[in-house]
């Protein structure tokens, strides 16, 4: 019985980061959609003022990346999240843990972005935001210290 309890317990860090992974290609995928539908947005609840408008930062040239929409590289991104939470790969916790925080970084860049030189945010954004907070906050402790580990034990000769 022991033994369930503590691989139940194990599969629940696996658990929350698949369900937060849907929830951010939710988010994502309706972002991509709107960027080629943007006047969805328009009559849409994140339209609120000068400083809460989600046209204005989804038309914007910061959203995009090499001329893909960033919500797209979001949609990928959380599929892949998705996918390594049901572990089936060597190394899937490793991999969830430095992926969760090159998401990280890069959501903190985008919403230094909306804030200093936008001068506006996007709600779906900052609800975006929050979902990888959480994802990575599960990693990091679930799998943080020995992530970390991992790369240092790497020898590059």
């Amino acid at each position: 019985m022991g033994g369930c309890e503590k691989e139940g317990e194990a599969m629940k860090p696996l658990l929350w980061i698949g369900t937060l992974s849907i929830i951010g290609l939710a988010l994502s995928g309706y972002l991509a959609y709107v960027h080629y539908v943007p006047e969805t947005l328009d009559s849409s609840f994140c339209n609120l003022s000068d400083f809460v408008s989600c046209s204005t930062v989804n038309s914007s040239s910061y959203a995009t990346f090499f001329g893909i929409p960033v919500a797209v590289f979001g949609v990928a991104g959380f599929l892949l999240l998705a996918f390594l939470s049901v572990g089936t790969i060597k190394y899937h916790r490793i991999w969830l843990f430095y992926l969760s925080l090159g998401a990280l970084l890069f959501m903190f860049y985008l919403l230094i972005i909306e804030l200093f030189v936008l001068k506006t945010i996007c709600l779906y954004c900052i609800f975006t935001l929050v979902d990888v907070i959480a994802l990575f906050a599960i990693a990091a402790v679930s799998w943080g210290r020995e992530s970390v580990q991992f790369v240092k034990a790497i020898k590059v000769e």
